[in-house]
């Protein structure tokens, strides 16, 4: 028996229906899609547009969107220098009460780190 692949990529699948409603559009009244009822071209035809420009502008976002994250990074690499350079001062200054760099929005973790045993003898 054959299969008919219907696409799951939104693209792909708005070009499928694109092609679709145009053979239907130009068959006219001897189109066999008139018989459908539920799921018609005639109430879903003008979404095929709708849904192409509203993937189009989507499309056009995502691209803006990385761009804005791009320079973002660009400026999360000076902005972190700074912050741990910050820490490393302030440690240097509160090397005896390090908590204190909690007022500074720091999380700090006093415990002591555990050395893995070396097999010992």
């Amino acid at each position: 028996m054959a299969r008919v692949k219907i696409p799951t990529n939104p693209e792909k699948l708005l070009s499928l229906a694109d092609t679709v409603l145009a053979k239907h559009t130009a068959d006219g009244p001897s189109s066999p899609l008139n018989v459908l009822q539920d799921h018609n071209w005639t109430d879903n035809g003008p979404k095929v547009a709708d849904a192409k420009a509203l993937n189009a502008q989507a499309k056009e976002l995502e691209k803006q969107v990385e761009k804005l994250y791009e320079q973002r990074n660009a400026l999360l690499k000076s902005i972190e220098a700074t912050v741990r350079s910050s820490s490393r001062t302030l440690m240097g200054i509160y090397k005896s009460s390090p908590k204190q760099l909690g007022e500074w929005g720091f999380e700090v973790n006093d415990t002591a780190v555990k050395k893995a045993d070396g097999g010992g003898q």
